[in-house]
């Protein structure tokens, strides 16, 4: 019986999570049988287990509520706002008599009132008395009969239900495992195994990391979850604030990590509200000012490389940045002379200054100024982002940029005081050597300030923020310095002995008087299998200071948005093995790893390297290293991964101008300068395209070309579009320029050309044409993708 009472309060959690929005809906569209249907069901199946399971309460809620239903569904009722209140009413009661009988709580007893409420809405009281008094042991009996077909009907299905807690089980293990495995790797390339071995190992390698994406794919959950309980509370908002919003919500079926729905939970909820009561204006102010009276919130979920973007945006009033200056001045929260000195968007961002609120009033929904600071702690503590766009008199957009999960990340180990610490990956913009031309360590006062080709960033040393000893070792040796921007706080420089590694880390929560001081985020645990401590980016931003003034946020904003432009528009320049001065595209380049030479493997004439027991190209080498470890840059085009040999990393470096053309362009995207000498820029498109054809000519006139793409940062920006600029086309990503395009490339085989629009060239992953895509060209074909561009300039089909 303990069985089923647990299934039956999983069960009816999941529905509940549905059915609410559901109800809404069908307020709005009362006509639809099928919301109807699926509330009269839960309710139908809610009667027959909580008969089967003696739990009288609610079967009592129940019953009224699928007789109430059952009138809706034939059409002897009218639907109106006051029936689904009612209705909402006598679910709410239902959910948290499920909760209690999990806790063991009591819930007051005052649904003979919420049953009278909706009951009302029936032709006549006799007859609602009749049909209850009427829910004899016959009834009971079919109900139980139909719970009983219910259960057989999901046995067939292939599903089963696994608590959370073995599941966590399950993952710490398979997560132990790869750890397991990379050390087994690391010692096999130290020491050499044969042949037999390294494919055993190969195999089962394969077979772990399988079984780790499979476990990872068990912890992600639609964000439909969370969505699904917004139309309730925006409808229950607008019941108190007298105003009419239209809520649209998009991406539910973008999956995140579990952990990941409940953490954004109150963000979505305080936002929501927000956009609601100070966004929305009234509907006689939103006539005033030529508005739909209606207003407009919508939310949308979409994923970005490894981020996940909620966008929340209203057609509202925007915020008033100088009704906001004057709030904060009024709390004495800044001077009038330093809000002067800001940004527009620091003046924005003040929005986030606890109690800070541009309500002229406090009401039940907000206007305490406990909401924004609370959505932006609560971002930075799953390590993610949030960013306004403010258009003053016609609304804001409020985007989140959060991790995929919360329980494994792309991280760097740091060595400091002869410790090994991590970070987040995703928080370092730049690792660059103390001792390179272009950083600086000056003093302004006795705050230490590094100067990163003139850029000015708050510095400080790791051990001293840690209080851990420098290790006499390192005494002499050239320091690293790690740029990192954090979730909260501006951009600075850490100096640290080394960067050791950059590897996936899995993350676990620190013992509690670790995580008090503020400065880590957890502990994980790397290949080598010693526990390590994972640094707390915007902790440390608190620890150097950075964080001090919250209004020097303008810093910030300046940095980010440089260094966000200047990744896009960099170059990384390095020695080749052969000892010439090389660059390439920052953005192509994911990160640089050294690798033991018994690594590298020649195989069917083509080098490779191991890595996991996957074999990767290697260009830049003419046979097996002679070194006993060699540099590589690892090149992606978001799906794809080709290794670069390099002798050094000398220096990052700004794209400016004009990229001259080559003579070579199959190798060279073209030739760019750098501190006044002319320098090569490999081409990105050449490591991983199929033939190197000559390309074709240029065409004139630099005809656009519109790219189809659903990142913004996959391989139509890394690789796609430089090749098309150094082909002479200009390129786009705007909507707004599809029209006046003279070419439209897609990664979408099934791309529908058939209405007349013959700019349409249809690109495909694999090498060989599958179903519906006979008609496209194989994107590393670098020829016939050329052809094919000239060719509909030309005016071809």
């Amino acid at each position: 019986m303990d069985d089923l009472r647990e299934d039956f309060i999983a069960e009816t959690r999941e529905t509940l999570e549905i059915l609410a929005g559901q109800l809404v809906q069908w307020e709005k569209t009362p006509h639809d049988l099928g919301l109807i249907d699926s509330a009269f069901r839960f309710v139908h199946t809610v009667k027959g287990s909580c008969g089967f399971l003696d739990l009288p309460r609610l079967l009592r809620l129940s019953h009224a509520a699928e007789d109430v239903l059952s009138h809706a569904r034939d059409g002897r009722i009218s639907v109106c706002p006051e029936l689904v209140s009612a209705t909402l009413a006598v679910i709410d009661r239902i959910a948290a008599l499920t909760d209690a009988l999990e806790t063991g709580e009591s819930v007051f007893d005052d649904d003979p009132s919420l049953i009278a409420a909706m009951l009302e809405f029936l032709p006549t009281a006799q007859a609602v008395e009749e049909e209850t008094l009427a829910a004899g042991s016959d009834d009971l009996n079919e109900e139980v009969a139909s719970t009983v077909d219910d259960q057989i009907s999901r046995s067939k299905s292939r599903t089963v239900r696994v608590s959370l807690n073995l599941l966590d089980k399950l993952m710490n293990g398979v997560s132990d495992l790869v750890l397991a495995r990379n050390e087994v790797s690391r010692q096999l390339r130290r020491y050499g195994a044969s042949t037999e071995i390294d494919h055993a190992f190969g195999r089962l390698s394969t077979t772990v990391a399988e079984m780790r994406d499979a476990i990872g794919m068990m912890r992600m959950q639609h964000i439909d979850r969370l969505f699904s309980s917004l139309p309730r509370l925006l409808r229950d908002i607008c019941i108190d604030l007298d105003k009419q919003i239209e809520l649209t919500v998009e991406g539910s079926e973008v999956e995140v990590d579990r952990e990941m729905v409940e953490a954004l939970r109150d963000p979505l909820t305080h936002i929501l509200r927000n956009s609601a009561d100070h966004g929305i204006e009234s509907a006689e102010e939103r006539r005033s000012v030529g508005k739909d009276p209606v207003g407009h919130i919508q939310v949308v979920a979409r994923q970005s490389g490894n981020q996940i973007l909620v966008e929340i945006s209203d057609d509202g009033r925007g915020i008033d940045v100088e009704k906001l200056g004057q709030k904060a001045i009024a709390r004495k929260l800044l001077t009038i002379g330093q809000w002067q000195k800001m940004s527009e968007r620091a003046k924005l961002d003040t929005i986030f200054a606890p109690g800070l609120s541009t309500a002229d009033a406090v009401t039940a929904i907000s206007g305490r100024g406990v909401g924004m600071d609370v959505v932006r702690n609560n971002m930075h503590a799953i390590g993610g982002t949030i960013d306004l766009e403010n258009h003053e008199g016609h609304g804001l957009k409020i985007t989140l940029r959060l991790p995929l999960t919360l329980s494994i990340i792309a991280g760097l180990s740091l060595r400091a005081g002869g410790q090994i610490f991590g970070i987040s990956r995703s928080s370092v913009v730049e690792i660059i050597s103390v001792a390179n031309r272009n950083v600086e360590i000056e003093h302004i006062g006795d705050m230490p300030i590094a100067k990163v080709r003139g850029e000015r960033l708050a510095y400080a040393k790791l051990e001293a923020l840690l209080e851990v000893e420098e290790a006499a070792c390192s005494q002499g040796m050239a320091r690293t310095l790690v740029i990192i921007r954090p979730a909260v706080g501006a951009t600075f420089a850490l100096d640290v002995e080394a960067v050791v590694d950059n590897e996936e880390l899995v993350v676990k929560p620190g013992a509690p008087l670790v995580m008090a001081t503020g400065l880590y985020a957890g502990t994980t645990l790397p290949d080598n299998g010693r526990p390590m401590l994972l640094l707390d980016a915007s902790g440390l931003a608190a620890a150097i200071g950075v964080e001090e003034d919250l209004f020097e946020r303008d810093t910030k904003r300046h940095d980010a948005v440089h260094l966000e432009k200047r990744q896009i528009d960099s170059g990384l320049l390095f020695e080749t093995m052969d000892g010439k001065i090389r660059a390439i595209r920052l953005a192509s380049v994911e990160r640089m790893e050294d690798f033991e030479r018994a690594a590298f493997h020649e195989v069917g004439g083509r080098l490779c390297v191991s890595v996991n027991g996957t074999l990767f190209d290697v260009r830049g080498l003419d046979g097996l290293p002679e070194q006993s470890h060699v540099k590589l840059l690892r090149l992606t085009d978001g799906s794809s991964i080709v290794f670069l040999a390099v002798a050094d990393v000398i220096d990052i470096f700004a794209i400016d101008g004009e990229v001259a053309p080559s003579l070579i362009p199959e190798i060279y995207e073209g030739i760019v300068h750098v501190d006044g000498r002319p320098i090569e820029l490999l081409s990105s498109f050449s490591f991983f395209e199929l033939t190197s054809d000559a390309m074709r000519s240029h065409a004139s006139g630099r005809p656009l070309c519109f790219i189809s793409a659903e990142t913004e940062d996959g391989w139509e920006q890394r690789v796609l579009a430089p090749l098309l600029k150094a082909s002479g086309y200009d390129v786009t990503f705007d909507e707004q320029h599809r029209a006046t395009a003279t070419v439209m490339l897609s990664l979408d085989v099934n791309a529908d050309a058939s209405n007349g629009d013959c700019r349409l060239v249809k690109l495909r992953d694999s090498l060989r044409p599958g179903e519906g895509g006979h008609d496209s060209i194989y994107r590393y074909d670098r020829a016939a993708l050329l052809s094919a561009v000239s060719s509909k300039i030309a005016g071809g089909a």
